[in-house]
């Protein structure tokens, strides 16, 4: 059988939630999400240039905004939380990131 891999992807709206990207801002319900970290503007909204999100479905996107498969894509869409296997709680690298999360 094929395996399938592990993303590490950061989960930006919750089932129930709509989400869009416009001008480059991550709109959750309507409002403008304000991220911990910073993260350059987004320049591909994908499947997230219109309003959409269903129960029962994550909304996750990669840190490398840019160049990353997330749920802006076909190939990953949104997630069901079945295909969440765990949740990111130390970082080894890079260097001056290491630590917990």
């Amino acid at each position: 059988g094929q395996e399938a891999s592990i993303h590490i992807k950061r989960v930006i709206a919750l089932p129930g939630e709509t989400v869009q990207i416009k001008d480059g801002q991550i709109l959750i319900d309507g409002e403008v999400y304000n991220e911990k970290d910073e993260f350059p503007a987004i320049t591909n909204a994908g499947l997230a240039s219109d309003d959409h999100g269903r129960e029962g479905q994550y909304f996750v996107l990669g840190d490398n905004r840019n160049n990353s498969e997330d749920s802006r894509h076909n190939g990953m869409g949104l997630v069901n939380s079945d295909r969440i296997v765990g949740k990111l709680w130390f970082t080894i690298s890079p260097w001056k990131k290491i630590g917990f999360v």
